[in-house]
């Protein structure tokens, strides 16, 4: 038996090693703070799916940012409209999304607004994939 258990591991380490990570960033390269208001799909299943595993909206922000170790102070949260304002420090990296085995593209999040003492830019759903820098499985948008 515990030559089978120690079979089933070996064959197990690659199956898990091999999955996909992706992510979605919003990078912050200028000398100052800005803000990053997101909001989050409430139709998409995905959303609905984790928000119930996590126990509710503000858990499943917390989990965001605690296994993706993203940097960032939130400032609000509207459980309502699965909303959340962060306050982002110079040259720190926020994830939006992503995970293991999570998709990328962009139907968990309606909509992104960046602001910072400069301007203001409002990404939508749709616009995503072109604003973004694609590189490998990770979508970037930098702030400068």
């Amino acid at each position: 038996m515990k030559i089978l258990k120690i079979i089933c591991f070996f064959l197990w380490i690659p199956l898990v090693s091999c999955d996909p990570y992706t992510g979605s960033f919003v990078v912050n390269s200028s000398n100052q703070q800005i803000t990053v208001d997101i909001k989050y799909n409430q139709n998409d299943e995905m959303i609905k799916k984790n928000i119930k595993s996590y126990n509710g909206f503000e858990e499943f922000v917390k989990f965001i940012r605690d296994y993706n170790s993203s940097n960032g102070n939130l400032i609000k949260m509207d459980s309502s409209k699965y909303t959340v304002t962060i306050k982002l420090n110079k040259k720190d990296t926020l994830q939006i999304w992503g995970g293991i085995r999570q998709s990328n593209d962009f139907d968990e999040i309606e909509e992104i607004v960046i602001r910072s003492n400069k301007k203001q830019t409002t990404i939508k759903g749709e616009d995503f994939q072109d604003i973004f820098d694609k590189n490998g499985s990770f979508y970037i948008y930098t702030v400068e």
